[in-house]
């Protein structure tokens, strides 16, 4: 059990790390300085409810295993 939940960790871990690179951007000054609020769409929010679904998936698996 052990085992497969730290299976699942690694595997979760590599989503994660993968979905993170995916929703960088390269900024510049002037464009962190702006007010403007930029709202996702798109690929761009399915990324980033993904990202936030592995996260807590990920967090439950390291509760579990802590459990055992």
């Amino acid at each position: 059990m052990k085992l497969t939940l730290t299976i699942i960790q690694i595997i979760i871990s590599i989503a994660l790390v993968t979905l993170i690179f995916m929703q960088s951007k390269g900024i510049n000054d002037s464009q962190s300085l702006s007010d403007i609020p930029t709202e996702k769409r798109g690929w761009e929010k399915v990324t980033f409810n993904l990202t936030i679904f592995l996260i807590v998936c990920f967090l439950i698996s390291s509760i579990i295993q802590a459990q055992i």
